[in-house]
């Protein structure tokens, strides 16, 4: 009898889930409300842009001729294009789909949408980028000193090492 009452309460439990669970539409909308696409655009050209300056930088670009030069770059081209193909925003929508689908009921996501919609999310979301940028340059002045430390502790390792010897 418990066993009966187990099995109908997580069937019925199941079925609430998978009703809560949101619509592509749903998500989509979503998706607008809060930028999405504006925050990966700007994610993809920063991450052609890093693409882009490493595989020079890899390919010692500076040291080579003018021909050299216009290889590196073409390969580069090629490398970046690569990534638009697999970063586009069409692509990334189809593989985060299933993601908001599992994370976030239905309601959850009319919340946010709610939310996003109104004068105070609009405003929130105009902010973001801006607060993103700045909190980007907090962590890197963090990690260059952050950095510093690491490297001296390596320094003075090795020195600790090479006395050993």
């Amino acid at each position: 009898m418990i066993k009966k009452v187990l099995a109908i309460g997580m069937l019925a439990m199941l079925g609430n889930a998978y009703a809560a669970a949101p619509s592509d539409e749903l998500i989509l909308k979503f998706m607008e409300v809060s930028n999405v696409k504006r925050s990966l655009d700007s994610m993809r050209t920063n991450a052609d842009t890093t693409l882009r300056n490493n595989f020079l930088q890899t390919l010692q670009y500076q040291q080579l001729n003018d021909k050299q030069k216009k290889i590196a770059e073409e390969a580069s081209d090629k490398a970046v294009k690569v990534q638009q193909e697999y970063l586009s925003y069409d692509s990334i929508v189809k593989m985060v789909l299933p993601l908001y689908r599992k994370t976030f009921t239905k309601e959850e996501l009319q919340a946010a949408i709610n939310f996003y919609s109104s004068s105070a999310g609009r405003s929130i979301n105009q902010k973001m980028p801006e607060l993103s940028t700045e909190s980007m340059k907090l962590t890197s002045e963090l990690n260059k000193k952050v950095m510093t430390q690491y490297q001296q502790i390596a320094r003075d390792a090795a020195e600790r090492i090479k006395a050993t010897q």
